[in-house]
Formats: C-alpha cells, sequence, structure tokens
C-alpha cells in the first residue's frame, strides 16, 4: 500500500512539473491566431497578430511582405526572437482590394496547408490589414476579431462558415463561396458589416446585415434572429419585431413548360414582440392580419435576394449542385449560361406564432 502511494505521489509531482514546463514553453514561442494578407504587388503583405503572454492581455503584430505565403512567414520569423507558429490559427483575413482581385493563390497554398484547421474562421475585411491590425493591437486580446465572427456565429446573428466550407464552396461543382465581412465602425470597434459572395475567386457581391439574416434562412443551417416588419392597420403604421426561435427549409428544383423553377419551403416558428399599442393581439383578427402581413415581407425579401443572387450571377445557395442532382448529364457551364439566368423561385412559408410579447 506504502509503494502505491508513493508512485502516485511521484506521478503527481512529475505531472506538476509538466504543466509548468507547458506554461513557460508558451512563452518562448509566438502562437499566431490571426493572420492576414493585404495586395502589395508585387507579392503580397503579411501580418500576423499574436497574444503577447509575457505582457497578458497585450497583442503583438508581425508583418512580412514576399511573392509566396512561405516567406511571408519566413520574413516574419526573422524579426522574431521566438519561433513563428501558425498551428493555432484561428482566423485567415483578406482585405477587400486582395478579395476582389482573387483568392485563388491562397486557396492552393496556405489554405493547404496541414498544420491549420480546417474549421478556421475565413474573412474579408473592408480596411487594408495591415490598418485594420494596428487597431487591434491597441484595444487587446479580448478584441480580436475571431472572438466577435465565431460568438456571432454560435448565437445565430450570422450564416456559419470556416475554412472547410470555403474549400467544399469553391471545389465543388454547381455553388459559390460566401464569407463574412468585418470592418471598424464610426467607433472604432470592429462589427461584422456584411456578407461576401464570390463567384469563382473573387469576391463579387456583399450582402447588407438585413440580406445576410434572410440568407441565413435559406441556407437552412441557424434558424434564429430577429426580423423587424411594418405593421398598417386603419391608417395607422408601426414597427414590430418577429423573434425566430427555430425553424425547418427545404428546397426542390422542377423542371416546367416556363423553365426551371426552385421551390423553397420555410416553416418558421417564434413570437412577435414589441409591436404597437393600437395592434392588439389577444384579438384572433389581429393575429391573422399580423401573420398575413409579416409572411408577405419575408417572401418579398426572399424574393428580392434570391432575384439579386439569381442576376449577379453568384450562386452561394448551391442551386446548380441541387439540379445536378436531379440530372444525370448536368454541365455546369451550360446551366450558368443558360437555365439559371431564367430560373424562377417558388417560396412556401408556414409561420407558427406561438406566443406574442409585451406591447409597446
Amino acid at each position: 500500500m506504502s509503494s502505491l502511494v508513493r508512485w502516485l505521489g511521484i506521478f503527481g509531482i512529475v505531472f506538476a512539473l509538466g504543466g509548468c514546463g507547458n506554461d513557460r514553453m508558451v512563452d518562448k514561442i509566438r502562437i499566431v491566431t490571426v493572420l492576414g494578407f493585404d495586395d502589395g504587388r508585387p507579392g503580397y503583405i503579411g501580418t500576423a497578430l499574436y497574444s503577447d503572454f509575457t505582457q497578458r492581455g497585450k497583442v503583438g503584430t508581425l508583418q512580412g511582405r514576399a511573392g509566396q505565403t512561405q516567406l511571408v512567414l519566413n520574413e516574419m520569423n526573422g524579426q522574431s526572437a521566438q519561433p513563428v507558429k501558425i498551428e493555432k490559427l484561428r482566423l485567415l483575413l483578406f482585405s477587400r482590394e486582395l478579395a476582389e482581385s482573387g483568392l485563388s493563390y491562397f486557396i492552393n497554398s496556405i489554405c493547404r496547408n496541414p498544420l491549420i484547421s480546417n474549421y478556421l474562421t475565413v474573412a474579408v475585411s473592408e480596411e487594408p490589414v495591415t490598418s485594420l491590425a494596428k487597431v487591434i493591437a491597441e484595444q487587446g486580446s479580448r478584441e480580436l476579431p475571431y472572438h466577435l465572427i465565431e460568438q456571432n456565429m454560435k448565437s445565430g446573428n450570422i450564416p456559419r462558415s470556416n475554412l472547410s466550407t470555403m474549400l467544399f464552396d469553391y471545389h465543388g461543382l454547381g455553388r459559390d463561396v460566401s464569407l463574412p465581412v468585418i470592418r471598424l465602425n464610426a467607433a472604432g470597434r470592429l462589427q461584422v458589416s456584411g456578407y461576401g459572395i464570390f463567384k469563382g475567386d473573387c469576391l463579387k457581391l456583399t450582402l447588407n446585415p438585413e440580406e445576410m439574416f434572410y440568407y441565413k434562412l435559406l441556407q437552412g443551417y441557424s434558424m434564429r434572429g430577429e426580423i423587424p416588419f411594418t405593421l398598417k392597420k386603419h391608417g395607422q403604421e408601426g414597427t414590430a419585431l418577429f423573434s425566430v426561435s427555430y425553424g425547418r427549409e427545404s428546397k426542390h428544383a422542377v423542371m416546367r413548360a416556363d423553365g426551371l423553377h426552385i421551390q423553397v419551403q420555410l416553416a418558421i416558428s417564434g413570437m412577435v414582440k414589441e409591436y404597437p399599442r393600437w395592434m392588439d393581439l389577444r384579438k384572433d383578427s389581429n393575429d391573422r392580419e399580423v401573420d398575413r402581413q409579416l409572411e408577405k415581407q419575408i417572401r418579398e425579401r426572399l424574393m428580392s435576394l434570391l432575384a439579386k443572387l439569381r442576376d449577379s450571377g453568384v450562386d452561394p445557395l448551391g442551386v446548380g449542385d441541387l439540379v445536378r442532382a436531379y440530372s444525370r448529364d448536368w454541365d455546369e457551364k451550360e446551366f450558368y449560361e443558360r437555365l439559371y439566368p431564367k430560373t424562377a423561385f417558388d417560396i412556401a412559408i408556414n409561420l407558427q406564432l406561438t406566443k406574442s410579447g409585451i406591447g409597446e
């Protein structure tokens, strides 16, 4: 028994010392969590952000300029007293200018680096990454942009995406890449300002926050959030809020005499809150009227978004991939040149108003 106790004691001491050793190792390397790129023709300007563990809460920056990503990282290593490591990378960031000119080089280089996770976040910055990094470094590690994006994805405020979905959409047939867009607001704080839609490897279109929510509904991954809408009755007009608690989405492709139709079915459940006092939702007639007006406005906004994506020639929802499942001789080039521009969308919405919030 005493021998067992002795061995357990030795094991405990070794375990404790091992833990202390790991803590010290963190201070001897630069663990990059944000890596961004700007167009620096010729070549690229790379900016890395890392948490300085010797000064708790501080964020350090490194910068390199070269024609290849590995050479950029090598230049950063040459500026650091500690080895620069990207194995814990959480965010890969590209400036708008670079995203509009094309990301194929990065998709075929750093995005395939086996050292980085497929689940890291990829985003576009409205400002040059070099400018953004200076502001972030002053604000500290709690304001690193991946915290902002990950929190909004988890809470259902923005569509979900990561490196894995980006690569799937880029290399897959009949679909396009979509990524969150961030910027500095007037107060100097980071915010998710929209969602970028790509054609091939180039940023083609940016959805505003309202469109971003409806895009999220059409994706079907996260059916939560708030929808502001307008209520009208007897010459009065006011704003109400529909809080979506859960829902389901499905799409089907149907070929008719007048062309291709994509049938979108949405079942959405939630409650209306912060509505005008003159709209008494205790009355069944008012409940039905709210249901009618809300459904009409949701359908109009969804139709507007689908038409915008179609007319811009982008397909982040994978309509082409959906049609491909119904056709044995589907051809991507022919589909996007002939069928997609004339595609019609039929939207069926089933609203369930579970209860009402407190009137204003």
